[in-house]
């Protein structure tokens, strides 16, 4: 993959005011990668939410290990590296983008922050069970919906948190997921008073799960 073509973007983070996250992107999603390099909103939302979690001591993920699917540019993943340094942080994602996860990982220092290749569809894993999962906008194709389903319940030990953001584009086929998810977590919505009250929207969800016991 080259690099000449995207351009950077930057979000602000509480812990270090002069030194933003930063990451390469495609914005237009022309790239053989496709839309998969491109900063989306509901990634924003989830970063900040975790960067005022962390802000007001709400998060402690030192020594903890977490797993992001579909991570993309890796900007959430990598502002949870810059939030938590104590943390262990994994991006997953295609293999055609684990090169630009590792660029964008480089271009932020993120020493606690790896990229590897992980496929929904395959049986493959990271090699632990993670303590916090992130996804975000990883249902935007119905055809996605069972694979994360699936790599969800996979992964998720019985005290894994799972984080998920997403923007509402097709309710009926979003209910679906949530439906699928149901069968094996228990959740609740993060309502707006609780994310960053600057970075939110009312067609941007977020959910909290756990495995059912």
């Amino acid at each position: 993959m080259t690099f000449e073509s995207l351009i950077e973007y930057e979000l602000e983070i509480s812990r270090d005011e002069a030194s933003p996250v930063r990451v390469l992107q495609d914005a237009t999603g022309t790239t053989r990668c496709g839309v998969g390099a491109t900063v989306w909103d509901a990634g924003l939302v989830l970063a900040k939410y975790l960067d005022r979690q962390t802000a007001e001591g709400r998060l402690d993920l030192a020594g903890k290990t977490v797993l992001e699917l579909g991570a993309g540019t890796g900007i959430v993943g990598i502002a949870l590296a810059r939030l938590q340094p104590q943390s262990t942080v994994v991006l997953t994602d295609k293999q055609e983008l684990v090169p630009l996860l590792e660029r964008n990982i480089a271009l932020n220092g993120a020493q606690n922050a790896s990229a590897q290749r992980l496929d929904w569809t395959e049986a493959d894993g990271i090699g632990c069970t993670p303590d916090v999962i992130l996804v975000s906008d990883g249902i935007w194709a119905r055809d996605l919906h069972q694979p994360l389903a699936d790599v969800l319940q996979r992964t998720a030990g019985a005290a894994t948190r799972v984080l998920l953001a997403y923007e509402t584009r097709a309710f009926a086929d979003e209910a679906e997921f949530i439906a699928l998810w149901s069968r094996h977590f228990r959740f609740r919505d993060i309502k707006p008073a609780d994310q960053h009250p600057l970075v939110q929207s009312e067609d941007i969800y977020v959910f909290e799960g756990w495995r059912k016991v």
